[in-house]
């Protein structure tokens, strides 16, 4: 660890220890809705998660807002914006993929987004200097995908329109 994690305290209590007591309660969730069931004959696990991903949206839904209580509870802990909207778009993405019937129960075993939020907060939370970099070059990827994707749709619209009223004239 870090001596940045040791060195503040608050009412208190260390860094580290609000760190250790934050993980635990983080962990548990975590452990619950993506790792609590192995799969035989396999190194895989999955947890709740895709089990309520079973029950068209309402499932989905239930399984966000728990998954939304480890983003607070990492941001009350102080982790850098850019690392909680990291989190909230793992999160988001799974709840947009798992809403779709069959294929979003298969990628909630597959995603684990919380799983990956838990790693982001252990990353941030031990060590308050460390980068954002990677969390950056994600936006900036996911910016770029998405103006493309927007640009290619309305390209698209366009020659379908001129198409359209290309036979029409």
């Amino acid at each position: 660890m870090s001596d940045a994690i040791h060195g503040e305290v608050i009412d208190g209590t260390s860094r580290a220890e609000r760190f250790h007591t934050a993980e635990a309660r983080i962990r548990r969730v975590t452990h619950m809705l993506d790792d609590l069931v192995p799969i035989p004959g396999t190194n895989q696990r999955f947890g709740v998660d895709p089990l309520l991903g079973l029950i068209p949206f309402v499932g989905d839904i239930t399984a966000a807002i728990v998954g939304s209580w480890v983003i607070l509870e990492a941001a009350r802990f102080g982790i850098p914006r850019i690392a909680l909207a990291r989190m909230i778009a793992n999160l988001s993405f799974d709840l947009a993929v798992g809403l779709i019937p069959i294929i979003g129960d298969i990628f909630d075993i597959i995603s684990r987004s919380n799983s990956k939020n838990l790693a982001i907060f252990r990353r941030h939370a031990l060590d308050p200097d460390a980068t954002v970099t990677d969390h950056r070059a994600f936006f900036v990827g996911l910016v770029l995908v998405l103006g493309g994707v927007i640009w290619l749709t309305a390209w698209a619209v366009f020659r379908i329109v001129e198409a359209v009223f290309g036979l029409f004239a």
